[in-house]
């Protein structure tokens, strides 16, 4: 923990962001800042009630008690003494800081194409009430948050191009409803964003500006049999190729959900995101995520074999290896707190 650092960042999240789930919501992504804000179940009312002011202070005097190093990236990064300069100002600025939220993280809809073991035990398509419930929650978001909205987030929970919720919201999305809108960002794996779909949402192009996708993996062998179950390599790197090309998204981030069954591909991943994206003119980031437990696994044993970051993880120590061939790469990790932990990566 770098105390003095922590004093003189500020996080912006708290104030400006909330991602909203069925009778949840939060301040920032719910495994780097475990705390529901979640009261009346109105988003404005709950995005400014108590707990939220608290959680808000605890950034403001620099003890970042509700947040976790461990979870975040980028307190782990601060830690290390490198503040984002997407997600952190220095004191002295915040009065500058429009507090609003601004952004918001669509999470009601759980719908995806693929499979993946540490996301879910089983292939999830929304129907019936559930469908009918998420088309619920998109009228509230509107109503409740749109005349604030600045950037939307689809999605962590569901693929925004499998969701038929999302992908009709924004097909014929009403920019009169989001007055302030500036930007969509897409949290995808990639594999249904092909030219044909991305035409259909043509509403949205002026807005999409950045992407994350989701890969996990360094090889197809890993990719389809691993940890993206249902997934097409092929398909993906196609699509990857193609969303390069689209001039108006200059900043993308790929994204590494680091387990036992594939953290020996860590470099190969950076490997293979810095020689497909060596020529796009983009800004991209690489970023490796610890496994984090959904419940997706059945049991806790389950979980803990592919918790490779965990100390007490037999092959802990392969992981180290791992871990220092990327250690001083242009990429961004949560495991800060293992390399300052550990004298032999020092």
């Amino acid at each position: 923990m770098n105390n003095e650092l922590r004093k003189k960042y500020v996080c912006i999240y708290p104030f400006r962001y909330t991602e909203i789930s069925d009778k949840a919501q939060w301040l920032c992504c719910p495994s780097w800042l475990p705390e529901n804000i979640h009261e009346t179940g109105d988003y404005k009312k709950d995005w400014h009630s108590d707990k939220a002011e608290k959680i808000r202070e605890s950034i403001l005097d620099g003890s970042y008690k509700y947040c976790s190093s461990k979870g975040c990236p980028y307190l782990s990064q601060l830690d290390a003494g490198r503040p984002h300069p997407s997600h952190f100002i220095k004191k002295e600025n915040f009065n500058k800081l429009d507090v609003s939220p601004a952004i918001v993280n669509f999470g009601f809809d759980t719908s995806c194409n693929l499979q993946c073991p540490s996301c879910r035990l089983n292939y999830v398509n929304l129907i019936g009430e559930d469908r009918a419930r998420v088309n619920r929650n998109l009228d509230k978001v509107q109503k409740e948050l749109g005349s604030t909205i600045r950037s939307m987030i689809l999605c962590g929970a569901a693929d925004p191009f499998f969701s038929k919720s999302f992908f009709n919201f924004l097909r014929t999305l009403d920019k009169s409803k989001y007055p302030k809108l500036k930007d969509i960002h897409l949290l995808t794996n990639g594999t249904l964003w092909t030219p044909k779909n991305w035409e259909l949402l043509h509403k949205i192009h002026p807005y999409v500006k950045s992407c994350e996708i989701s890969i996990d993996a360094a090889t197809k062998d890993t990719y389809e049999n691993k940890v993206r179950l249902r997934g097409d390599w092929d398909k993906l790197m196609d699509n990857i190729k193609f969303i390069l090309t689209i001039k108006k998204i200059t900043r993308m981030r790929f994204s590494f959900v680091t387990q036992a069954k594939n953290y020996n591909e860590m470099l190969d991943f950076y490997n293979l995101i810095t020689d497909l994206t060596k020529d796009s003119g983009k800004k991209v980031e690489i970023l490796y995520n610890g496994i984090v437990d959904w419940g997706a696994y059945p049991t806790k044993e389950d979980f803990l074999k592919e918790e490779i970051h965990n100390p007490q993880h037999p092959e802990f120590n392969d992981f180290l290896v791992e871990l220092e061939k990327i250690k001083n790469l242009n990429v961004n990790h949560n495991f800060h707190h293992i390399i300052e932990r550990d004298p032999v990566l020092i």
